[in-house]
């Protein structure tokens, strides 16, 4: 047992080195929406309390706390790690009664996966959490529901866990409550109830946010165009889907999914989930196999179809429009269904040598057929060093804090100190302050660009003025801003800024005072009273969680220590 446990940590470590490769190194990993700093802080929006939708809630409130004990870069690489292991580890788990190469087959192509992969070159760091929680969960939901103790509280501290944003609290809900929950489980009504209330609970931060948020509703019909999935290749959607790839973002889908070898390693996947698709049972139950066929069909239905009517009419279906992530249930049913479809085939084989072929050629199926990923996805993540005028800025931001307009006028960076990756303009989360931003997205689709509008009224005003090149100062004032953040070395045109007092003048950064602003609106009490109750019952259920299954491994301490006495 001690050798069997070694042998798969060091597997585990060699996959993520092999996967992560430079992303493991000093610094921080800067990539599309994966922007983390050394300190964030606690703003208005990381509780809701903003003029956007809360798509970065709860998150940017559990950076802001982590960062004050260590920096980010520690929480970003033990973010990074945690994915590729937790993943793999969890998968192996749920195969906990195979042989170990099926064991590993499955963790392999749970993580080396296009949908790891492009989510991970997109920077999607909550939603590829709830990746890795999601066979963690199915195994405590499936323990709670068999009646084994403190498995319902460590699934509500999963949930939570699964649950930094709001796509990703749901990936984590629809495959493990209907399981714990659902009927003919050996829980009584009353604790069935506690523990759905505990995971529902934890996922109120976001979601009393959402509900009360001034545009609530508004999310813009184009953004189902613009995030649809995309075809990769020549075989269209349905196969790409089926390779959980498709992500919108062409520029982060590695050249291996367009060639020959994507469709052929689709196709052998799909046919051996469909061999071992009877063999499910006896891995997850039949509750189980019953919630990963409807949540990963279900999935894959979201993500072909096409719902840019529903979210002219119903709100929170803006959750829907980025159908590729709804394909994460469907990557772990073919990690589950695929490897008992592979044992089987492998015992048809009588002759040894064969077998091991075999064998050693499906293992490896992953790598071969997207070699690209290999060592941080070819060099794409790798590990930079934020200049030193950021840090500079951030101390002259907190001596006269103000609401900050960040320049050029845009949403996305290339900065040559990040070697001119795309990355989130990171003001934002550097800040103290609150930041107006551009929060528009220009997206290129075979129809042409997609603009898909943005929620800030503020950034709206700034834009208008900016694009009808009128004086930028009277807006500013009018807006409230009292500082203005200019960006350098990144693409953008930066407006005449006449009546601005520059305060310093950097190498990257320049930063320039507005004279005579507005007061910035506050939010309506009501919003605040709403949302901080959601976070007391959020804490309250984390808490609750945690002292349930604190006692419980204090007692199984005391009653082996006692039971070792009496012998």
């Amino acid at each position: 047992m001690p050798y069997a446990r070694l042998r798969g940590w060091l597997l585990t470590a060699a996959l993520v080195i092999a996967l992560l490769g430079p992303a493991l190194g000093p610094g921080y990993v800067l990539t599309y929406d994966m922007v983390f700093v050394p300190q964030q802080s606690f703003l208005p929006a990381a509780f809701g309390l903003g003029e956007v939708l809360p798509r970065a809630v709860p998150q940017d409130a559990v950076l802001a706390f982590l960062t004050l004990f260590l920096p980010g870069a520690f929480w970003q690489h033990l973010m990074l790690v945690g994915v590729v292991a937790g993943a793999a580890t969890g998968v192996a788990r749920l195969l906990r009664s195979e042989p170990a190469w099926q064991r590993v087959f499955g963790a392999l192509l749970y993580v080396w996966s296009a949908y790891v992969v492009e989510r991970l070159v997109l920077g999607s760091w909550p939603l590829l959490v709830a990746y890795a929680v999601m066979p963690w969960a199915l195994w405590h939901a499936l323990a709670y529901r068999r009646g084994v103790p403190g498995a319902g509280a460590r699934l509500v501290l999963l949930t939570a866990l699964g649950s930094l944003a709001p796509s990703a609290g749901l990936l984590t809900l629809v495959v493990s409550l209907p399981i714990a929950v659902g009927p003919r489980s050996h829980r009584s009504v009353g604790g069935r109830c506690l523990v759905a209330a505990g995971a529902l609970a934890v996922q109120f931060p976001w979601l009393v946010a959402a509900l009360t948020s001034p545009v609530a509703g508004s999310a813009d019909p184009d953004g189902a165009l613009a995030f649809q999935l995309r075809a990769e290749g020549s075989w269209g959607s349905i196969v790409t889907a089926l390779g959980t790839g498709g992500v919108w973002n062409s520029d982060v889908i590695p050249a291996s999914r367009t060639a020959g070898l994507g469709l052929v390693g689709t196709v052998v996947v799909c046919l051996l989930a469909v061999a071992g698709a009877p063999a499910l049972q006896r891995v997850v139950g039949r509750s189980g196999t019953a919630v990963l066929a409807i949540t990963g069909l279900g999935g894959l239905l979201v993500a072909l179809t096409p719902i840019a009517g529903v979210l002219e009419s119903a709100p929170g279906a803006g959750l829907l429009r980025d159908g590729h992530k709804w394909l994460a249930p469907l990557a772990l049913l073919l990690a589950l269904a695929a490897p008992l479809g592979a044992g089987r085939a492998a015992r048809r084989i009588s002759e040894p040598v064969s077998r091991r072929v075999l064998v050693a050629a499906l293992i490896a199926l992953p790598v071969i057929v997207m070699p690209d990923a290999l060592w941080g996805v070819s060099g794409r993540l790798s590990a930079v060093q934020w200049p030193s005028d950021w840090h500079m800025v951030r101390g002259l931001v907190s001596d006269r804090p103000a609401d900050t307009a960040v320049l050029p006028w845009g949403t996305f960076r290339s900065f040559d100190w990040n070697d001119r990756r795309t990355q989130l303009d990171p003001a934002p989360r550097w800040l103290p302050v609150t930041t107006v931003v551009d929060d528009r997205l220009l997206v290129g689709t075979r129809q042409g660009v997609v603009d898909v509008s943005g929620e800030s009224a503020s950034g709206a005003e700034i834009r208008r003025s900016i694009e009808q090149g009128d004086p930028l100062l009277p807006v500013l004032q009018g807006q409230g801003v009292g500082l203005v953040l200019v960006e350098k070395g990144t693409p953008g045109v930066v407006p005449e800024l006449a009546g601005l007092s520059l305060i310093f003048d950097g190498k990257q950064l320049a930063l320039y005072e507005v004279p005579g602003p507005a007061a910035p609106p506050a939010p309506a009490p009501w919003r605040v009273l709403a949302i901080s109750l959601a976070w007391v019952l959020a804490v309250l259920a984390l808490v609750i969680s945690a002292l349930a299954t604190s006692q419980l491994r204090l007692a199984r301490m005391y009653g082996e220590r006692r039971i070792s006495v009496v012998g």
